[in-house]
């Protein structure tokens, strides 16, 4: 037990010094680390004082950094640059598991309109749809038992810091929690079918895969037809990537751009504005099963004529650099008037209150009882990170 204490209290440190690192870093105009402290309302700038550094430059950070869309090309192609998938400080030997794909399973319409009725008029739009519609499609995909799936939810919920942990130190208590959630997770798996995904690439699906019904949700413009439910998804796939940065790392020695890079040493790409989401190995496995969640619940709320309208200020998940997700989003659902011949319920990219990444706070939300919806599907409120 006191061996036990002594690694959590000198984890504890290590996170604390390397996000206090961070900071010293940010005041001394590093604009990698500004990005990573994640406190500006619009990374726009920073991403662009990144970009103007040059094609590959090395932060105080440690971390060799690119937003050149030629450079971006250079490192995912590269036979000795590795992806990561896990912070590999905290889980040793996981570091550069790939991401599988996640088989899309039918019957996610239904499964939306359930959990639009358990919500009822006025509800958060993460905590009761998107993230239980997230875990009740992959544990569909992985065979879960009905009985197991509060589990397995619970578990993937605790793994939700695993992207944003790979490029900056999460709290004490997320990153206890992302432990036990992988832990968790191995055993359920257990019964999966051949193909199903492993515990990485069920913490990254469920954790992009709400978050982008979430922004699918609040970038439509209402009311939507049902052909363009698709073309919506696809155009929030493309305006708000699930990931802003691709975590890297040299296996070997090797120079690019004309900086020599050491074995060991790490790297990111900042996506999008040219360096491309598709390009993002991870993610890019994975958008068909993103495609497929925002489409049902785009399609789920055209087939009862539904608008939604936020009711308070999107909350934003603290401490996540790298997905930039929403932790709240209070909406109400009300009758929409039907879609004539010449409307479109397409998104609108340069729609700036539209945008879940731009206009919000990161915030750590309090803790909160689990809504009945959450509740039927066996997921949870996220807790406070």
């Amino acid at each position: 037990m006191t061996e036990e204490r002594e690694e959590l209290a000198a984890l504890g440190e290590r996170l604390q010094r390397e996000h206090g690192t961070l900071w010293l870093h940010r005041l001394k105009g590093d604009p990698y680390a500004a990005l990573l402290c994640d406190v500006d309302d619009d990374p726009a700038p920073l991403r662009e004082r990144v970009r103007a550094a040059g094609p590959l430059w090395r932060s105080g950070t440690g971390v060799w950094v690119t937003a050149d869309p030629r450079t971006a090309a250079t490192l995912f192609a590269h036979p000795g640059i590795g992806h990561l998938t896990a912070p590999p400080e905290e889980l040793p030997g996981l570091g550069e598991e790939t991401v599988t794909p996640v088989r899309v399973q039918k019957g996610l319409g239904p499964l939306c309109a359930r959990l639009l009725d358990a919500a009822g008029p006025e509800f958060d739009l993460v905590t009761e749809v998107a993230e239980p519609l997230a875990a009740a499609a992959l544990a569909e995909a992985c065979a879960i038992p009905e009985r197991e799936r509060g589990r397995f939810a619970e578990a993937l919920a605790a793994c939700a810091v695993l992207q944003d942990a790979t490029v900056a130190p999460q709290r004490l208590a997320a990153t206890r929690r992302l432990r036990t959630g992988l832990d968790a997770l191995r055993p359920l798996l257990d019964g999966a079918p051949p193909g199903a995904p492993g515990p990485l690439a069920l913490a990254v699906a469920a954790r992009t895969g709400a978050d982008l019904v979430a922004r699918a949700v609040l970038r439509a413009r209402f009311p939507l037809s049902a052909r363009d439910a698709g073309r919506a998804a696809d155009e929030v796939l493309r305006a708000e990537p699930p990931g802003r940065i691709a975590p890297l790392v040299a296996r070997t020695e090797t120079e690019v751009a004309g900086a020599r890079i050491a074995g060991g040493d790490r790297l990111a790409v900042l996506l999008g504005d040219g360096a491309g989401m598709a390009t993002a190995p991870a993610h890019r496995t994975l958008a068909p099963f993103h495609r497929a969640l925002a489409e049902a619940a785009l399609t789920a709320l055209w087939d009862r004529r539904a608008r939604v309208r936020p009711t308070s200020p999107v909350v934003r998940r603290a401490r996540a650099p790298l997905t930039r997700g929403p932790a709240r989003a209070p909406v109400v659902v009300t009758p929409a008037t039907a879609t004539g011949p010449g409307e479109s319920g397409m998104t609108t990219a340069t729609t700036a209150d539209r945008r879940t990444d731009a206009t919000t706070t990161p915030t750590v939300p309090p803790e909160a009882a689990p809504s009945p919806a959450a509740a039927a599907f066996g997921a949870r409120r996220g807790e406070a990170r």
